[in-house]
């Protein structure tokens, strides 16, 4: 008995060590100037989450905010031996109200707060896609491809060469029916092809069969912000924003101007790449 209670003692006596340890060393970094400067400054450097934007019928993403991580922040500045903001390590601090707690409402465009635009492709046959795939690869830009259920498990390997090329595949409705057992099962061979059961529906206006039956299963629904039928570049000259969603009808014609298009956004100084990434409520907080 009175080995177990030397024991005990003994344990005791180490976590009272470590915890006085702890207190010194917490108190000898609150005084040293180089935490004094980190506490004074985080509050100029740190930026708040922004909450997602929800409507009757329709939402955008938030935006997350950046706080200050004392200690990294606190670490690496001890071994640079003063303050440097360049040094400054931020964590991310999530929206209180984000889209993912949202599946019936649309999704009509990005935040707004990155450059980001997404273009989108509703895709029903294969004969067009090559081509688009050949101009997307030339100016080294990712976009979403809504395919076809049919189409997805007739021509598997075609599907997943678009994934090779890094763009996002979702499922489309099969043949404009919206059966839910033929959906999911269509979602289950995603799956298979992509490693991804999918994130997103699509609809042209307030379709309600599509936003119930892709709420059920965990999917937003997109409309998009700029629906393109014909003459993509007048139809976006002037008009294009931060977090804009463009969907370009699939024909010859829209097509051949795809080129001309992509490069008209990315010279007004816009990033195109998917709708997970446009959506994406997250931030780089290495860029700050």
């Amino acid at each position: 008995m009175n080995r177990i209670i030397k024991i005990l003692f003994a344990c005791l006596l180490v976590l009272a060590s470590f915890f006085y340890t702890d207190k010194v060393v917490s108190f000898m970094e609150d005084k040293d100037p180089i935490m004094i400067k980190l506490k004074k400054e985080k509050n100029k450097l740190e930026e708040s989450p922004i909450n997602a934007k929800v409507d009757v019928s329709y939402l955008i993403p938030g935006y997350s905010g950046v706080v200050v991580d004392l200690n990294k922040s606190f670490t690496k500045m001890k071994k640079y031996g003063s303050y440097n903001e360049a040094l400054v390590v931020f964590k991310e601090s999530v929206p209180t109200i984000s889209i993912d707690e949202y599946y019936d409402k649309y999704i009509v465009s990005g935040n707004g707060f990155t450059n980001y635009i997404s273009l989108v492709f509703e895709i029903n046959n294969k004969e067009l896609l090559p081509k688009i795939k050949e101009v997307l690869k030339d100016n080294d830009v990712r976009a979403t491809f809504f395919v076809d259920g049919v189409l997805l498990k007739e021509d598997s390997i075609l599907i997943t060469s678009l994934l090779e090329d890094f763009h996002e595949i979702e499922l489309l409705n099969n043949k404009n029916n919206y059966d839910k057992l033929i959906f999911e099962e269509e979602l289950d061979a995603l799956q298979v092809i992509a490693n991804r059961r999918g994130k997103y529906c699509l609809a042209k206006y307030d379709q309600k069969e599509i936003l119930e039956l892709c709420s059920k299963e965990k999917m937003h629904t997109i409309i998009p912000t700029m629906q393109i039928s014909s003459n993509p570049y007048l139809s976006v000259k002037g008009k294009i924003r931060e977090g804009a969603i463009i969907s370009i009808s699939v024909t010859k014609e829209n097509i051949s101007e795809l080129d001309v298009l992509i490069k008209y956004i990315k010279q007004r100084g816009y990033t195109l790449d998917t709708l997970e990434q446009l959506l994406s409520e997250a931030r780089n907080i290495n860029e700050k």
